[in-house]
């Protein structure tokens, strides 16, 4: 089997291309003619992907039963469809539940130009019934908006969740089964049984002893309930040879990927559904009638569509002897460490305590550990920083907590250490790793020196208590001898018209802007609409409500930067928020805190992992400052 220099890659994912070898020595009038039907297809396909980009959203059903998952799939395709950020996921909270993501990614290369196609994969389980629309989605680039169709769902009831008898795949070939013949499509895994969070490495091998010209996804394979990490694989195909049942088969790799699985129970991974197209070589009896038909040189095409068999993944629970109380559910085998820079400073100088966190697991999933500061110190809320290797057939990384400390008073204080439990999968059992505690030396600084006051008051509680005597009045009164008349309140008799006919002509001209001018009415009402959705975020975090509250959050965030600068708020870049941002002289940190705010909302949100009521309470506080600093820096 040979691979051909020029691949062309039909429908979705990546693709490959494959073709046999053509003959060395033919007629001069036969070679013209095959090099004038390949320069119109490549003209003619050429011209179907001069777009730049473009988007369409699709599902796989529009009919869905309760409680039945069904995958929303995002496809961009063009040339810059590989260089946009992720359009924003839709929230379909109101009728389904967001289980997880997945990307894949097509290239396609003709005459030496490449296209990228990208699909982002978003999974959902209906939880409500009736009939509903899932929104349309925009994407900006180089100042233009590209926005899908609107796509109608309904959800009836009845539904029960799809189950597979669970399947057994080796992680060596198997033998093909009869009918599949010359060619077919295996699913391996690394391994059946695991816990959650641990990765399960599922790759999909072609095997043919056929030319394959093309080769495209008709079908992806479905990962609710999981989380997806995707391996890249090389633009060039790596072709092996394996004998299956006595046969050679010509092997490639066309799709790899990790998952983490999230919740115990077992877990089956529908088949992937290949479209190859092959060569196919026909003879007759007429040697003539060979040589003029263009299956002569070329061979005839035929299209083959094959599909690997379901998996099924046995996901077992944590034990429940020896876990640790700080345990988050986290699997893999980690090294945590932690370093302060200063370690000797003065009072109301900062210092940066960092906790790094690396190893081999589920990377983006690691939470902040559980921290007690002293007392003394002012602690700002951390940046996470997470950097994520897909080498071989392993998922590792680091990710940083970095929090910024002021010590409000002298002293010798000690932070850490710092602990940190998850769950060795190879040892099965538990384990609970700590940082080396690190001694900080502070000295005064040029400013007194205040004593701490309990925790618990509010700002202005301390500052009442900073006074020993609270006056009843703090300036003298103005006295006027008796019987003395006043006669100034005349003059406001001449004053108060004028002062109301001009504060009127004013409001008025304000009302025509408002609902004349939409992005001055947005700007001005922006704060206002926030401080709203504020309240109700807290109503929904008095009523113990999570996934709702951060929900109502991340609208507070998204919608006050879209009402402010007039844009969209489906289609918000994070690119194309902190440029705008940054025109109007927001600083880096106020723009940070933005986005760490955004991400938190994000993956609460969508973690299955409840949050305690201690978060949601620090994450409100933190919206709630963070909206006035940015209407200050706005004004």
């Amino acid at each position: 089997m040979h691979w051909k220099k020029n691949k062309r890659i039909k429908n979705k994912g990546k693709c490959v291309s494959v073709v046999g070898p053509m003959w060395k020595k033919i007629g001069k009038m036969r070679r013209s003619i095959g090099i004038g039907i390949a320069w119109v297809f490549v003209l003619g396909y050429g011209i179907g992907i001069a777009q730049d980009l473009s988007i369409r959203t699709y599902v796989d059903r529009t009919v869905v039963g309760l409680n039945e998952q069904f995958t929303l799939s995002i496809e961009l395709t063009g040339k810059a469809a590989n260089s946009v950020s992720d359009p924003e996921i839709p929230d379909l909270s109101a009728f389904a539940s967001f289980l997880g993501k997945g990307t894949s990614q097509s290239i396609q290369i003709v005459n030496g130009k490449m296209s990228v196609s990208r699909i982002i994969l978003c999974y959902y389980v209906a939880t409500n019934t009736g009939k509903f629309q899932i929104p349309s989605i925009s994407i900006t680039y180089n100042g233009k908006t590209y926005t899908s169709d609107p796509i109608e769902i309904e959800i009836q009831a009845g539904g029960t969740p799809s189950q597979s008898k669970p399947q057994r795949p080796s992680e060596t070939p198997q033998t093909p089964e009869p009918g599949e013949g010359e060619i077919f499509l295996r699913a391996f895994v690394d391994k059946n049984q695991v816990y959650p969070n641990e990765p399960v490495i599922l790759t999909y091998k072609l095997y043919t002893r056929l030319n394959i010209t093309s080769i495209g996804f008709s079908k992806l394979p479905s990962t609710g309930g999981f989380w997806v990490e995707d391996f890249e694989l090389p633009s060039q195909p790596q072709v092996t040879q394996e004998v299956v049942n006595g046969k050679k088969y010509s092997v490639v790799t066309v799709k790899k990927m990790a998952l983490f699985p999230m919740t115990p129970g077992p877990k089956t991974i529908e088949p992937m559904r290949l479209d190859c197209e092959v060569q196919v070589r026909t003879r007759s009896r007429d040697p003539f009638a060979d040589f003029f038909d263009d299956s002569f040189f070329f061979g005839r095409t035929a299209r083959k569509q094959v599909q690997s068999k379901p998996v099924t993944i046995e996901v077992l629970p944590f034990p429940e002897q020896g876990k640790p109380s700080d345990f988050s559910g986290l699997s893999g085998n980690f090294r945590i460490s932690a370093k302060a820079q200063p370690q000797s400073v003065k009072t109301n100088e900062a210092i940066t305590y960092q906790i790094i966190i690396e190893g081999e697991g589920n990377i983006r999933t690691i939470q902040p550990p559980s921290i007690v500061f002293p007392s003394d110190f002012e602690v700002y809320p951390p940046k996470t920083t997470a950097n994520v290797h897909r080498t071989g057939a392993k998922i590792s990384g680091q990710v940083s907590f970095e929090y910024v400390l002021i010590p409000r008073a002298p002293g010798q204080e000690t932070l850490g250490p710092v602990r940190f439990s998850y769950f060795d999968p190879s040892l099965r059992q538990y384990r609970t790793i700590q940082t080396s505690s690190i001694v900080i030396q502070v000295s005064p600084g040029a400013t007194a020196y205040t004593p701490v006051v309990p925790s618990g008051l509010s700002k202005e509680e301390i500052r009442v208590l900073a006074q020993d005597i609270r006056f009843i009045k703090t300036t003298l009164p103005v006295f006027h001898r008796m019987g003395e008349k006043h006669r100034d309140w005349f003059g406001l008799v001449f004053v108060v018209p004028l002062v109301a006919l001009g504060g009127a002509i004013v409001l008025r001209r304000r009302w025509d802007r408002l609902s004349e001018d939409v992005a001055y009415a947005r700007k001005v009402r922006a704060f206002s609409l926030a401080r709203k959705r504020l309240s109700s975020a807290r109503r929904l975090f008095h009523r113990h409500q999570s996934e709702a509250f951060f929900s109502e959050l991340a609208k507070v965030l998204q919608g006050y930067v879209a009402d402010h600068f007039n844009i969209p708020e489906a289609g918000m870049l994070s690119d194309e928020v902190r440029s705008l941002l940054k025109s109007k002289n927001v600083s880096e940190p106020l723009i940070q805190e933005y986005f760490d705010c955004l991400s938190i909302c994000d993956l609460k949100r969508f973690s299955p992992e409840s949050a305690t009521e201690e978060e949601m309470k620090i994450l409100l506080t933190r919206v709630e400052k963070l909206i006035g600093q940015l209407e200050k820096a706005l004004r």
